[in-house]
């Protein structure tokens, strides 16, 4: 049967038609001046929420009464430790690693801090003020935990607690010597910098999250006198906000936490103008943010998970405090996409596609987020996403669980144009699942991955991203050098150097019932190279198809990294001792095994229960490498195949088949031919496959015959 693509320009104008919905239909509101009158709390709670919430305690719903408990059971534990204050302002997790082996530190005490390998001991300054961070942290959590459970019960040792932290805060804040992540203490002229935490996105988050809503929650409870009021007020909310508000960042999720601490700060202080800026400040408010910062298709501007779910966190907060105080910012589209998004992207396990800064993102860590959406548009269809029990949120918001409702549907193949990713989903028996970026570079948290992909199947990630660090080793090599890098993608490296920021075009999806297939190109990514990337995928295998034309000679560096114990390759059976200095990047890998080749190649990943099959066309003087990179640490290794080739131009044809162990795989080579009028046969064969893709001469169309 041979299907040809006619019908993918009208597919893709449908698809293209979300840049439209920008957002500019939304109307801005306006703040009211009485907030000052608001009776408290204003922002934490409305009163029907904290009676829901109380009733829940009184209710006979087990589950439910013990979500809500929790959280007086974590301020009885806060009351029955010390309350301390560190010395000093906390520093950036990323400080906490050990600068030769690049690890995470583990604590010993609060001085003293091991390497796991080395077993050197690291202390003072800047690790010290690593868990200063976290002490901060804790309190300001026990505070809030105290707050909730003076407003669920009325009890006044919660309130006073509470008081008692703000209170040492309100003394503290302006004592603490103001710095910043990169260790600068009491730099002239720096505006992203703190005194209780490195820096203002680590201050707006803890304002917003935890001190705002704290000081909302007790203002009313009659601990706090007329001068302790004034000293919170005077000596902690007031700096602390001035301190954020300084620094305005424009495009950046700093920006959005920025606008929580200004909204929950606004709210609390009875300062309309904060809320108003959070709101529609040029260029920094949130709505400016949702029009400038998400895609159309609803994805946060860094293409990261992690990242997208970070901002998230602020988003809710902003609409949440803001609806409670009667200002409706859940009705800008964008927003509400943010949340629908993730779903889509779902792989086998829930696992979200590992791009850009992230570690293990999950649909499981949008679901309570998803709970807001949901409250606050109950006409989108995310009931099959929510939580099937009750949790703190859903009994907040009113919504009954009867523990029946979930069940996530089955994720389709999906084109997100925008964000720049084409999701391709084949069914049984395999099950397989892979993703393409095509899209925007994702600035700092972005990574230089363009055309790059990732693989699921029979249940398991199989090609990987390796996302970033789970130490967030920022300032470490590993990250730049190989996190960040080319090479620790599955994509094509030129001339031994990473991509340059760029984006890709999307030249084809199709969602083919008997296949999937997307095309996309990127031109920027190495100046006078242009690397065109074909994905086709069947119920059986994933089929990698690259060209790469440039305008002088050129070394091009296939890179392959899956899931496994170990990789082998006939071809490669000699042990490398030395790899390239020049070669930025090669330092991570270990075990290296290299050979050369003129013939087909198979390579073979052991994954215990089953094995990735890899096999490559044939060309003259092919060098292929194999060995291991770095996983979410340097301890964590990921088997990997380089294929090496030169010239003014390149392809690459290569067929994934995971296989069950015990079974035997159905592709036994593949290979391509350059027809008369320029296009391009790939010929994929087996016992029982014998495929044919017709590729285009622009590259931009495809015919297939199974």
């Amino acid at each position: 049967m041979i299907r040809t693509l006619f019908g993918i320009i009208v597919f893709s104008q449908l698809a293209l038609s979300c840049f439209a919905q920008t957002g500019t239909d939304f109307q801005v509101p306006t703040v009211a001046g009485n907030v000052a009158k608001a009776p408290f709390p204003r922002i934490a709670v409305t009163d029907l929420e904290l009676h829901r919430l109380q009733g829940a305690l009184e209710g006979n719903d087990e589950w439910a009464k013990r979500v809500v408990a929790e959280k007086i059971r974590a301020a009885d534990k806060a009351l029955g430790r010390k309350l301390t204050f560190p010395p000093s302002g906390g520093q950036h997790n990323q400080w906490y690693q050990c600068q030769d082996c690049q690890l995470a530190l583990q604590t010993q005490d609060a001085t003293h801090h091991q390497c796991p390998q080395c077993n050197r001991v690291y202390s003072g300054e800047p690790y010290d003020d690593v868990i200063y961070s976290r002490i901060h942290r804790e309190n300001l959590k026990a505070a809030l935990a105290a707050a909730w459970a003076h407003a669920l019960t009325g009890e006044t040792k919660y309130a006073e607690y509470a008081a008692k932290v703000l209170t040492g805060y309100a003394e503290r804040y302006r004592r603490y010597p103001y710095h910043t992540s990169r260790r600068e203490k009491n730099p002239d002229g720096k505006k992203h910098g703190g005194h209780l935490f490195e820096q203002t996105l680590t201050e707006a988050s803890a304002f917003a999250m935890y001190i705002a809503p704290a000081y909302d929650l007790v203002c009313a409870s009659g601990v706090l006198t007329t001068e302790q009021d004034q000293a919170i007020q005077q000596g902690l909310l007031r700096p602390m906000i001035a301190n954020i508000g300084k620094y305005k960042v424009g495009k950046s999720n700093w920006q959005t936490w920025h606008n929580a601490a200004l909204i929950a700060g606004g709210g609390v202080l009875g300062d309309a103008s904060l809320i108003q800026r959070a709101i529609s400040d040029p260029r920094n408010g949130f709505v400016d943010q949702m029009n400038v910062s998400v895609s159309a298709d609803g994805m946060w501007y860094e293409n990261s998970w992690a990242y997208h779910f970070y901002t998230l966190r602020a988003m809710i907060l902003i609409a949440e405090y803001a609806r409670r105080m009667e200002i409706d910012l859940w009705s800008h589209p964008r927003l509400q996409s943010m949340f629908s998004i993730a779903p889509d992207y779902a792989m086998p396990g829930g696992l979200l596609p590992r791009f850009g800064d992230d570690v293990n993102s999950r649909v499981a860590s949008v679901k309570n987020s998803l709970e807001f959406a949901h409250h606050a548009n109950p006409d989108i269809a995310l009931e099959p996403f929510l939580n099937t029990r009750p949790t703190w949120d859903s009994v907040l918001l009113g919504r009954t669980t009867t523990g029946g409702v979930g069940g996530e549907t089955k994720p389709q193949p999906k084109l997100f144009p925008a964000a720049g990713h084409a999701i391709l989903r084949t069914d049984q028996p395999k099950n397989l699942s892979s993703v393409m970026t095509f899209g925007p570079y994702g600035g700092f948290h972005g990574h230089f991955d363009k055309l790059s992909f990732v693989f699921f199947g029979l249940g398991k990630e199989l090609g990987v991203d390796p996302g970033r660090a789970r130490s967030q080793a920022y300032r470490l090599p590993v990250h730049k050098n190989w996190y960040k890098a080319t090479l620790s993608h599955n994509t094509v490296v030129v001339d031994k150097k990473s991509q340059t920021p760029a984006a890709g075009e999307l030249l084809l999806f199709d969602p083919s019932d008997k296949y999937n297939a997307a095309i996309a190109r990127c031109t920027a990514a190495y100046p006078g190279v242009e690397h065109t990337r074909l994905l086709l995928q069947t119920d059986q295998y994933l089929l990698v198809f690259d060209d790469l034309q440039a305008d002088s000679n050129r070394r091009f560096d296939w890179y392959y990294h899956n899931r496994g114990r170990t990789v082998q390759c006939d071809v490669a059976d000699a042990a490398v001792t030395r790899l390239d200095k020049d070669y930025v990047g090669l330092e991570f890998i270990k075990n290296a095994q290299a050979g050369t080749t003129s013939d087909a190649t198979r390579a073979t990943f052991d994954l215990q229960t089953l094995q990735m099959e890899l096999t490559l066309d044939a060309a003259r003087n092919t060098q292929v490498l194999i060995g291991d990179g770095v996983g979410s640490s340097v301890l964590e290794r990921v088997p990997l195949i380089r294929v090496t080739r030169r010239g003014t131009s390149a392809r690459f044809a290569a067929v994934l088949e995971p296989v069950l162990r015990g079974e035997q795989p159905q592709v036994d080579s593949v290979n391509w031919m350059e027809q008369a009028d320029g296009s391009i046969l790939i010929h994929v064969k087996g016992n029982q496959v014998n495929d044919r893709i017709e590729v285009a001469p622009d590259l931009k169309n495809i015919a297939f015959n199974q």
